[in-house]
């Protein structure tokens, strides 16, 4: 199961879990498969993330962002005299977790916008 940006995903891919909108209400069930149209739906929704069955995206490569590896820095250094304490640690878990979101999500929108190389 992987939590991976809008941006990053394609039709074929099933939801690990049920989306919601905002308000609570689900709008896709658990074992959906994506398709393009309800991927514009979730879209058109203001859904930022997905979570979908097995590990299809590389978060690795995608955010390799220079903002992302310098929020990453900063992370450690604010949280440096926390090291012991399980909940800090958690909640530096989780920003690491969204910031590398973000920068998959902004990589993604990038290479989107690039026009492919003629050749």
């Amino acid at each position: 199961m992987q939590k991976i940006p809008l941006t990053l995903a394609r039709p074929g891919m099933v939801l690990a879990k049920a989306v919601s909108r905002a308000d609570g209400i689900a709008v896709a069930a658990q074992g959906t498969e994506l398709s393009q149209s309800l991927l514009d739906r979730f879209d058109t929704m203001g859904v930022d993330a997905v979570v979908v069955e097995g590990n299809p995206v590389d978060l690795e490569g995608a955010a390799g962002d220079i903002s992302y590896e310098k929020r990453a820095e900063r992370l450690d250094h604010l949280f440096r005299r926390h090291a012991g304490d399980k909940w800090m640690e958690q909640i530096r878990r989780l920003l690491y977790d969204y910031f590398k979101l973000k920068a998959a999500g902004l990589a993604a929108a990038r290479a989107a916008a690039t026009p492919p190389p003629e050749g």
